[in-house]
């Protein structure tokens, strides 16, 4: 068996060989990530490991190639699998796995992380001379509202509601859990209405594209702050900028942003919607690294893998998506 894994950055490469070792596995290392013009790089090989491409959205022929190459499995080093084509993939006998659950609370203590800064103003401050020109807020002070209890979603919930916070949720399912402990869910109108604090914690989707638009921030509490540490499309930014400019949202901490897989290579900075964002004081932006800890890029590299060889050799494997 002979896997390749494309897209590859240094801090990977690192847990792939010792993976590669361990289980004396030929794995080809290619920092590119996979296009029309270097997938006869994947011939012959059984599977691929690898981040969607921008053009694995659209590009028939890359998935024709890739059948055509021996590949059998399109292992997805993210949770999130909405760059990929579904129709392409079935169309050319490609199975495609995910890495469902890699240490939440890489991304979980990031939000955390994210909401704390900008209840105490922190991105104004980075931009002002003044000390005391910004009264911060507690979390004893505030209703944060949780969209979405998965796994990252419930640690957050639980971790602030450990320090004091009053917290309400919004999901498609329950946790029983902390529902016991006092976790109060909501419909998502009441969500948005109520809370000062809103984190986003779902998956993209078609249903959750622009989620967040020109109704939602209208019903939004004055001052609400938004954080992300999902996925970029489900705010709609230039939707979004308005409020801002007037000052109905008070702060805004996000880890992902619309395109951003466009700019990964070139860099986020380069993003236009990036530019607009920065040049608000109290907006706070990382380049999705919320998850980028040493044992989350560990347990991602290494269930990639193992999904790939999984599906080679027709084991049982429960992270296969379609």
């Amino acid at each position: 068996m002979k896997l390749i894994f494309m897209g590859a950055n240094e801090q990977e490469k690192l847990f792939i060989d010792m993976w590669a070792k361990q289980h004396q596995t030929v794995v080809k290392v290619v920092t590119e990530n996979l296009s029309i013009d270097n997938v006869d790089q994947t011939k012959g090989f059984d599977g691929i490991c690898l981040y969607p491409s921008q053009e694995m959205a659209t590009q028939p022929r890359l998935y024709q190639k890739l059948e055509e190459n021996g590949i059998k499995v399109l292992s997805i080093k993210s949770t999130g699998v909405d760059g990929i084509n579904f129709d392409f993939a079935k169309q050319h006998q490609l199975t495609v796995t995910n890495v469902p659950g890699y240490s939440p609370t890489s991304v979980g203590h990031f939000a955390v992380m994210l909401i704390l800064m900008t209840l105490r103003n922190v991105p104004s401050y980075l931009n002002h001379d003044n000390r005391k020109a910004h009264l911060g807020r507690e979390l004893s002070d505030v209703t944060i509202g949780i969209l979405g209890t998965g796994r990252i979603g419930s640690l957050v919930a639980d971790n602030l509601m450990a320090m004091g916070a009053n917290v309400i949720a919004c999901a498609t399912r329950e946790n029983l859990s902390l529902k016991a402990r006092g976790l109060k869910y909501v419909s998502f109108e009441a969500l948005i209405q109520k809370s000062d604090v809103i984190s986003i914690h779902i998956p993209a989707s078609t249903k959750n594209y622009h989620l967040f638009s020109t109704d939602v921030f209208d019903q939004m509490k004055e001052n609400a702050i938004l954080i992300n540490t999902a996925r970029g499309a489900i705010i709609d930014t230039q939707a979004l900028i308005p409020f801002l400019e007037v000052g109905k949202i008070g702060g805004l901490g996000i880890d992902a942003i619309e395109d951003e897989e466009k700019y990964f290579l070139t860099g986020w900075s380069e993003n236009p919607l990036v530019k607009q964002l920065v040049a608000f004081p109290n907006v706070l932006i990382t380049p999705h690294i919320a998850y980028f800890t040493g044992l989350a890029v560990r347990e991602i590299v290494e269930t990639a893998l193992d999904n790939a060889v999984a599906v080679v050799n027709n084991e049982e494997n429960l992270n296969i998506v379609a």
